[in-house]
């Protein structure tokens, strides 16, 4: 096992210390973003990989509800950077914006570990009840016991006839050995108190993260003047330290609330961001003014209520924690409200391409708009993983390397540690082809991207179909099905994430650019949306035979791969037309054009 995690881990000390050494040419500035980012991300995915798992086991909410709260909370996660981008722009500056940001997050995250007692289930029938017990942590929902005349007896089976019902029977054997059979309806009971508890740390991370996340990144950009070509080496980097601290947080957090229970995991968390806190406070000098408020805003005026505009700032945040409060009582809803949202916005951005702009913009928004649609099945894809995908692991993976059993959290990790490893390697890949005019275009990329995620769904339902009973009875796969699965997940991911932010940037008419940014993240939060309930459908009712939750698994991830494989097809299909629309944004010429030579045109791509 030793030799297993020294492999492992060996790349990344190793790519950790050169961006270290790295750092040594850049901004001095760069080193506490990227530290403190580092330990943001470290939180905000320590945080989601336990997410759903404390939802359906200590709450012993439904998949269903737990799904479509996940789903909610993540959507606002992505709009709230409109609202924290917008204002620290405008009035209190970048690195006022990322304090108050840590602060919310820390207090989100802290609240997070204040879980109260575990929800409490019982059978009532014929007068009678039961309770049924579980243990403080599992990653699957079929271990409990049931409690008669205060003895305890392992539950042998239960079967809810449909999804949603309260009608549940019960099998164990009793002391004499005798299979006795209950019949009844479940209920359950929460404590209201930390109900609210999760809700409002909930809404806090979500302001949080919408005043940190865009604006952290915004200090990098400020630490080089225009031109700077340490700009580009700079932000790799500081995307190292992202991928870093999501890499560990699955890892440390899913380990902390395994063994030593939730308030564990998720205060370890809540530790990481205030370390990543700390460390911005301790170094704002470092960043050498570059991110202060903009010079012409008067801050120190009482303008409204004896408030300043600063102040003014801090209370809309905690105005927008409420409103992501309220927005999550009512997931279903706020979900809901997702689909006319990004359709009517989707439709406005068409309206003002055919009657404000010049064919020549028009047509390079026409591809953006495509991209921008197409990421949202991508999206919709790979956020089945902190979901589906995750339950999944815990239910039906043999989580286990080199007969070292860890936590199917532990699989969230997967995903930034390929990153970190491959990421360079795309990047360096691009710079080749592109030196060489060989680079294919934004539609040919994001084309083998949906490719490879489609791909990675099929690769999982050839594992399923190996799918053998462990002692328990429960069908499992070999966790190796579903770490190829990852891979080709990341790989897609480097070929989309980076482009698309690119395209953004390339394409869209420059009076919209920063609202077409908004745009992309828009698309990203109705991906989780869809995705939820995309998710929903893989869920069967509890105490469904192992076979049929594999079988539910099945069918959405064959149909989820197919769809994915055959966007991917079209787009590389429809490529050469659809680069006609934007070569003069991409540096890219038509390749059927020649320059006056009579040669192909090799105008040098623009790296993605």
């Amino acid at each position: 096992m030793t030799g297993i995690l020294i492999a492992i881990m060996a790349p990344i000390l190793i790519i950790f210390g050169w961006a270290l050494w790295q750092m040594r040419s850049q901004p001095r500035g760069l080193y506490i973003l990227f530290f403190a980012e580092m330990w943001e991300r470290f939180s905000y995915y320590g945080m989601r990989a336990l997410l759903i798992f404390y939802l359906t086991w200590h709450f012993l909410y439904e998949s269903d509800f737990s799904l479509t709260l996940y789903g909610a909370y993540v959507a606002l996660v992505y709009l709230g950077p409109l609202l924290g981008g917008y204002l620290a722009d405008k009035y209190i500056g970048f690195r006022k914006a990322v304090t108050f940001g840590a602060v919310l997050l820390v207090a989100g995250h802290g609240l997070m570990g204040f879980h109260g007692p575990p929800a409490t289930e019982s059978l009532q029938t014929a007068g009678a009840s039961y309770t049924l017990e579980r243990p403080t942590y599992s990653e699957t929902r079929d271990e409990r016991v049931i409690i008669v005349d205060g003895q305890s007896y392992a539950v042998d089976g239960f079967v809810q006839p449909e999804k949603g019902s309260n009608e549940r029977s019960v099998t164990y054997t009793d002391a004499s050995g005798q299979l006795v059979l209950v019949e009844g309806t479940v209920s359950r009971d929460r404590s209201p108190l930390h109900e609210l508890i999760l809700f409002a740390a909930l809404a806090l991370i979500v302001a949080g993260v919408g005043f940190l996340k865009p604006n952290i990144s915004t200090c990098v950009g400020a630490l080089y003047e225009q031109g700077d070509r340490r700009r580009d080496s700079g932000f790799t980097l500081y995307y190292m330290g992202i991928n870093l601290g999501s890499l560990f947080s699955g890892i440390l957090c899913g380990w902390a609330a395994a063994e030593l229970g939730w308030s564990a995991g998720f205060g370890l968390a809540a530790i990481g961001m205030l370390a990543g806190l700390l460390v911005f406070i301790w170094g704002q000098g470092w960043l050498e003014g570059r991110a202060d408020p903009p010079a012409d805003v008067d801050l120190s005026t009482p303008v409204f209520l004896g408030l300043n505009r600063e102040w003014l700032v801090y209370m809309a945040g905690l105005g927008f924690a409420g409103v992501a409060f309220v927005l999550l009582q009512f997931a279903a809803l706020t979900s809901a409200a997702m689909y006319p949202i990004f359709g009517l916005v989707t439709l406005g951005i068409v309206w003002y391409m055919l009657t404000r702009l010049e064919a020549e913009a028009r047509s390079a928004m026409i591809g953006l708009l495509i991209l921008s649609i197409s990421s949202v099945l991508f999206w919709t894809l790979f956020d089945q993983g902190p979901t589906s995908l995750n339950l999944f692991a815990g239910s039906h993976v043999t989580n286990e390397i080199g007969g070292f059993e860890f936590p199917a959290t532990w699989l969230q990790s997967a995903n930034p540690y390929y990153i970190v490893i491959f990421a360079p390697a795309v990047a360096a890949f691009w710079t080749f082809l592109g030196n060489r005019g060989w680079e294919p275009n934004s539609f040919v990329k994001f084309g083998f991207a949906m490719v490879q995620i489609g791909a990675g769904f099929y690769i999982l339902n050839l594992g399923i179909q190996t799918a053998t009973p462990d002692a328990e009875g429960a069908l499992r796969i070999s966790v190796l099905f579903i770490l190829l699965m990852y891979l080709l997940h990341t790989t897609g991911e480097i070929f989309l994430s980076p482009v698309g932010l690119s395209a953004v940037t390339k394409m869209s008419a420059k009076q919209i650019v920063g609202f077409m940014m908004g745009y992309w993240f828009l698309a990203s939060s109705f991906a989780n949306v869809i995705a939820a309930e995309v998710a929903r459908r893989t869920q069967v009712p509890e105490g469904a035979p192992p076979a049929e939750s594999l079988a539910a698994y099945n069918a959405v991830y064959i149909q989820l791969g197919t769809a994915a494989v055959g966007l991917g097809v079209l787009l590389l299909v429809l490529s050469p037309a659809l680069q006609r629309l934007t070569r003069h944004v991409e540096g890219r010429s038509d390749p059927t054009e020649t320059d006056a030579s009579g040669q192909p045109d090799q105008t040098t791509a623009t790296t993605g």
